[in-house]
Parts: structure tokens; sequence; C-alpha cells
């Protein structure tokens, strides 16, 4: 009986060696891999300057720094010109930036004008220093912004009242010389340049 005590034990000190073994070989194989940080995403404000190229903007943010970012077609609404606003996000990959969105905001900065449901025409007016207006519309809005490349139009506080002030979200899915379409949920709006 003191024979298989004895066996017993070694066997089982052999079995729990084997498996620190074990354990020692397989984790001093595993590789650490460093986890790379997520590229920086950053959206600025600025103009487009005269270095820019058919593949790369000129970006002169509004503290005057001038930064080079990539782009490709998808990436711009509302064309670009030297001297234009932009509205850019942008992401930073091993010192090098590229546009995921820009938006023209001069090309945006016009009255866009439609037919309501009653045959009416109604105008919305964005102004160069992100005021709005609304003609015969339904609702009316004061300000605009271009956040996260999307157009965001403010309406008006009453005066006393607590809760904070409506704004509506669109996705422009078409800016041109005379054009501009809006999308808010599932319905979109298209409106032609008036001036």
């Amino acid at each position: 009986m003191k024979k298989l005590s004895v066996i017993l034990l070694a066997l089982t000190t052999l079995l729990f060696s084997c498996e620190e073994k074990k354990k020692e070989t397989s984790e001093s194989d595993v590789k650490v891999v460093p986890i790379h940080e997520m590229p920086d995403i950053c959206e600025a404000h600025g103009t487009m300057g005269e270095g820019s190229t058919m593949n790369v903007i000129e970006f002169i943010n509004d503290d005057g720094d001038t930064l080079y970012i990539n782009k490709n077609g998808q990436t711009v609404t509302g064309g670009l010109v030297v001297g234009d606003e932009l509205s850019v996000i942008y992401n930073v990959m091993e010192g090098d930036a590229f546009a995921s969105v820009a938006v023209n905001l001069t090309a945006l900065q016009h009255i866009w004008s439609q037919r309501g449901a009653d045959g009416r025409e109604q105008s919305l007016e964005l102004n160069s220093n992100g005021g709005a207006a609304t003609y015969n519309m339904s609702i009316n809005y004061d300000s605009w912004e271009v956040k996260d490349g999307l157009l965001l139009l403010h309406s008006p506080k009453k005066l006393g009242d607590e809760t904070p002030a409506i704004v509506d979200t669109f996705e422009i899915m078409q800016l041109t010389t005379d054009s501009l379409v809006l999308m808010n949920g599932d319905l979109a709006s298209e409106f032609e340049r008036y001036n």
C-alpha cells in the first residue's frame, strides 16, 4: 500500500511539473503585439489654399496653420475653389492626413428655393455669418452650422421658454452651384439656387 501511495505521489508530482512546464513554454512562446492606437479623427474649419492639387487640399485652418490633406472624389461636397471656406473631417495616419468628408461652406451660403406642397415657393437662406432664415416655410431657422459633415439648422429659442432650441440635422446628399439636396431620415428636400 505504501508503494502504491509513493507511485501515486510521484505521478501526481510529475503531472504537475509537466503542466507547469507547458505553461512556461506556452507563455514564453506568446508574442506581445502592441495595439495600435486608432487614427486621430479631427474636424477643422478654414479655407482652401492656392497650393491645392487634384489629390491634395492645401487647408489653412482658422489658426493660420497650413495642412495638406489627401482626398478622393467622394469626400468633397460642394466642390473645391481656392479661397472658399471648408469644414473638413480628416484622419491622421502615420503622419499623413486623409479627408473623410469636406463640405464647401461657401457653396452653401445662398438662398435655396423649392415648391412647397401647396405649390407656393418657399426658401431657405444660409448666410455667411452663420445666420439662417426661412420664407413661406412651416418651420423657422435662425442659424446654421456644419458639424461632422452634417448640416445643422437651429430654430430660434422662444423668450422665456426653458426647453432647448430645436436643431434639425440633415445629410447633404448633393451640393452643386445650382442645387442642394438634403436628407432628414427618409425625407429628401430638393432646392434650387435662387441667387
